[in-house]
């Protein structure tokens, strides 16, 4: 009777699964962005003293935008975009301040200086990103793990048998299969992977932790 063998394409395949499975706390990471409403508190902090010229010049005399574009607060990449509940003004040219600068010589994106004003925005980008990386690394950490497993075995047998969860990962044909064979192992490899480690990665990734 056939032996299943890690392959590379299998070995491929399942890597491809441990992403996939991993992936979906990165992305809820990367879905819990600071509130919508910071847009609005950051354009009336750079805006406030001019909203009354604002409010008053004629129309067309200033442009209206939907959105504002954070490149930057002080030190710490932001890349967010938030949206306003109604168009706002803008200035033709943004005049740098002690407060923000544009981001790039074209476009309305701009950076937050280092300032205490932005603070707690800061505070609240610079979670946000860490929640991501901090997602992003179990997800390779993960997957390292996994790829040591199938690498330490020829077979999937004692694969199986030294990580039972690695079941969860293998493509449904590759399962198919193996259900077919009874295979008889005569020596087992060491496996040099902190298997409670990578079992709690695999049981918070159900979790959604």
């Amino acid at each position: 009777m056939a032996t299943v063998r890690f392959s590379k394409e299998l070995i491929d395949r399942i890597e491809e699964k441990a992403h996939a499975t991993m992936d979906v706390a990165v992305e809820r990471a990367k879905a819990q962005k600071p509130d919508n409403s910071w847009g609005e508190r950051i354009y009336n902090t750079l805006f406030g003293d001019q909203k009354p010229f604002f409010d008053s010049a004629p129309v067309g005399w200033l442009r209206r935008v939907e959105r504002i574009d954070i490149g930057k607060v002080g030190d710490q990449a932001c890349g967010m975009t938030f949206t306003f509940t109604a168009p706002q003004p803008w200035p033709a040219g943004f005049i740098e301040s002690e407060l923000a600068r544009t981001q790039f010589s074209f476009g309305d994106s701009i950076n937050l200086k280092n300032h205490l004003i932005w603070g707690e925005f800061h505070a609240e980008v610079t979670a946000y990103h860490e929640r991501i990386q901090t997602a992003v690394t179990r997800r390779d950490q993960f997957k390292a793990m996994v790829k040591e497993v199938c690498g330490t075995y020829s077979t999937l047998a004692p694969a199986l048998k030294a990580w039972p969860p690695l079941w969860d990962l293998i493509p449904e044909d590759v399962k198919d299969k193996h259900r077919e064979i009874k295979e008889r192992v005569k020596s087992e490899a060491v496996l040099n992977v902190d298997i409670g480690k990578l079992t709690a990665l695999s049981t918070a990734a159900k979790f959604g932790i």
